[in-house]
């Protein structure tokens, strides 16, 4: 009964976190931060690190080293060659949400989110 009463409790101070107490919305640290590392390696079937937070005009570069499976990385309006080692960068111009996976394995997914040069 006490276990139940700390999960209880520890929900309610996590919840409590969430809470938007000033009216004017989620909070800018609440948002994740803009990381300055935008490496991103494709390793035992996964892209390691693969959802990041950059600030646009950020060249984000992946990194094969899961050979000799070969991987890409897919998005809307773009791709990567199909390969079993190597790199592939791209710069992300524009704030928004790209969402990518790899073809032959469309488990394989992550998102990189672009926030404005002058929101951070």
């Amino acid at each position: 009964m006490r276990r139940l009463a700390l999960l209880v409790a520890a929900a309610a101070v996590a919840l409590t976190a969430c809470v938007d107490t000033d009216g004017d919305g989620p909070s800018q640290a609440a948002a994740a931060a803009p990381v300055d590392d935008s490496v991103i390696t494709i390793e035992d079937m996964e892209f390691q690190n693969g959802t990041v937070t950059i600030v646009e005009g950020t060249t984000v570069t992946w990194v094969w080293n899961d050979a000799p499976m070969e991987h890409n990385v897919v998005f809307d309006d773009f791709e990567s060659p199909l390969q079993a080692e190597g790199t592939f960068t791209h710069t992300f111009d524009e704030a928004g949400t790209y969402e990518y996976f790899c073809a032959p394995h469309p488990f394989m997914k992550g998102t990189i989110t672009v926030v404005e040069a002058d929101g951070v």
